[in-house]
């Protein structure tokens, strides 16, 4: 007789949850003329509304968090690892508590430089004392990499290319679902669970403690007949799942986070170590107040604070309960105290720029004080699904000593993906604003506030509408060297728009000049931006896109005729959906780089001259 957990979710199946794939670049910044870009999470000071300073400031965002607690450098206490990214994990290591919250800093960009497909588990599978890797083997099977190494210095080294059974067959594990691996029922042996859409459980463990590449014999395809379903209709989605002795009465018990379920469930053990018997009817979790959030929770318990008791970080991969609510609020930390009770402490556990998905920035001296602020416009506002927002940080420091503090987004609604360019284009000394967006269009904002205090005033909703695609991400530049401004516009096909301005620094006509200027293509979602990268006095563009990183164009013309040429051998790692913004953040005289990215934040690379 089937055990069935029934479980309350709506929605719909919304297809594969992978995470997008990174860049494939040289871990090494490029040079642009005799200029080094480094990546700096915290260069200065980067404040939230509320003036608490974002340690990890540039760390670029999250929207699929999947994270692990680890001592990965052997000093006895947790630090993190996560995966955000198909392929790579980011490392962070432990360094104190603020205000009972932990606080980490950043270890690595790209954890021992290993891929690890669209999910990974640290585990010791051989019983050494140190962390040995499992993780996806693509196309959903498992990798096993052994830690021939030490528990503060681990190296591993591929075992098997994939996990097999006691008859030699390859154990496949849907991509969708991250397996879990632990003594099940402290017989010695390591037990591997596998979460299927269907809803079951299967269930291997290990066939001896000594073998270099474990084997595993399948015990069962209904592990304790589980069988978790939605009370609506009867669906199951992609998951994730821990078990943990989370209440210290001696023997695990099962957390199981799913797609279609927006909190973390709990099957209690109500058995013992050596015979577990989870209860067939789940709860949200903690008791008390459960966490509710969009769905697909991946839970990692640890002592994190040192106090004896198993905290629990949950990182939020975004399921069918509308995953835009938890693009920014999508890493949770609850402490234990000494009563048992799980306490909510944050939902951004690594403080960082976070505007929820696909930020576009721009560098600008937005109030005319003679330092650069920021503009962030992002795809859909994580609090107001019927618009986009561009969020202002003022740069309250100065021109050589930045220090940004996030203000009031500007008052532009209605729209999505929001894409600002800003330039002086009726000649009155002040910063006017075109905006793409989600459609065909670019429109027009006239500042009638002045320098100091801009008000943009809508004035043309279609100022500009490209002749195919959507997507419209506009930058200004005086291209031709006649004294106004010209306008480049991106979109989701790739190739790139080019409108001269036909008219006067005070009165701008945008005429159509190319629909597929100079043949360029970067694939899709191109994110141009023009500025003078090598020193040499005329424009130069550096190009975002979607999955082919930021691709640069040197202009080998001059000032007023331009002649744009790829330099293919310029490369730099970034995050899909990459966007581009130059500008001189910290008064050196050298342009500096940001780039937004699918993940709502911001990554900045220090220009460093050789």
């Amino acid at each position: 007789m089937t055990r069935t957990a029934v479980v309350l979710a709506v929605g719909v199946l919304l297809g594969a949850c992978g995470a997008p794939s990174y860049i494939t670049t040289p871990a090494t910044s490029p040079e642009l003329g005799s200029a080094e870009f480094v990546p700096v999470v915290h260069p200065f000071s980067v404040e939230d509304s509320t003036g608490r300073d974002l340690e990890l400031a540039f760390l670029g965002g999250f929207n699929l968090p999947r994270p692990q607690l680890a001592d990965i450098d052997g000093d006895g206490d947790l630090d993190l690892v996560l995966q955000e990214y198909a392929g790579r994990m980011l490392s962070f290591v432990r360094e104190g508590t603020d205000a009972g919250i932990p606080r980490f800093r950043l270890g690595s960009w790209r954890y021992l430089d290993l891929d690890v497909g669209e999910w990974s588990r640290l585990v010791d599978m051989d019983g050494d004392g140190d962390l040995d890797l499992l993780s996806e083997q693509p196309f959903s099977y498992i990798s096993y990499r052994r830690n021939v190494g030490t528990p503060g210095r681990p190296r591993y080294v591929a075992a098997s290319d994939t996990l097999r059974d006691d008859t030699g067959a390859p154990i496949f594990s849907d991509r969708q679902n991250i397996p879990q691996v632990g003594d099940l029922d402290c017989d010695g042996y390591q037990d591997l669970l596998i979460g299927r859409i269907s809803g079951t459980i299967l269930r291997y463990e290990a066939t001896s403690q000594s073998d270099p590449v474990p084997v595993f014999r399948l015990l069962t395809e209904r592990f304790q007949d589980l069988e978790i379903i939605t009370g609506q209709g009867g669906l199951h989605g992609a998951n994730t799942m821990a078990f943990v002795d989370y209440d210290e009465d001696g023997d695990p018990d099962l957390f199981w986070g799913d797609f279609f379920e927006a909190g973390l469930l709990l099957f209690e053990n109500t058995g013992s170590c050596a015979s577990p018997e989870f209860r067939n009817t789940p709860i949200r979790f903690p008791r008390e107040q459960p966490l509710i959030t969009s769905g697909y929770n991946a839970p990692t318990f640890g002592d994190v604070d040192g106090d004896g008791h198993l905290d629990l970080v949950v990182g939020v991969i975004g399921g069918s309960s509308d995953p835009n609510t938890t693009t920014i609020a999508n890493l949770h930390y609850l402490q234990q105290d000494a009563s048992r009770k799980f306490n909510h402490r944050t939902s951004q556990l690594l403080p960082m720029v976070d505007v929820g998905s696909e930020s576009i920035p721009v560098l600008i001296d937005l109030d005319g004080d003679g330092d650069l602020d920021l503009l962030l416009g992002n795809k859909i506002e994580p609090f107001d699904r019927r618009t986009s927002r561009v969020y202002r940080f003022e740069n309250v420091g100065t021109a050589r000593t930045p220090a940004f503090r996030m203000r009031m987004a500007l008052p532009v609604t209605g729209r999505y993906h929001f894409a600002p360019a800003l330039g002086d284009l009726d000649g009155d000394g002040d910063l006017d604003m075109l905006l793409g967006g989600w459609g065909a269009t670019v429109s027009y904002h006239r500042n009638d506030g002045g320098v100091a205090a801009p008000v943009w005033t809508p004035t043309d909703s279609a100022y500009i509408t490209i002749t195919r695609g959507t997507n419209t991400t506009p930058t200004l530049g005086d291209l031709d060297g006649d004294g106004d401004l010209d306008l480049l516009v991106g979109e989701a096909s790739g190739p790139l728009n080019f409108y001269r301005n036909e008219g006067t620094p005070r009165t701008p006509n945008f005429v159509l000049v190319s629909d597929t200027w100079e043949d360029i293509d970067v694939g899709r979602r191109s994110a141009p931006t023009l500025a003078d990268i090598d020193g040499d006095g005329d424009l130069d563009l550096l190009i975002g896109s979607d999955e082919g990183g930021l691709v640069l164009y040197r202009n080998q013309g001059t000032r007023t005729t331009p002649r744009f040429v790829h330099d293919t051998t310029w490369a730099l790692d970034v995050p899909p959906i990459s966007a581009p913004a130059l500008g001189d953040m910290d008064g050196d005289g050298d342009l500096d780089l940001i780039v937004g990215n699918v993940g709502g934040g911001v990554r900045y690379f220090e220009n460093r001259q050789r």
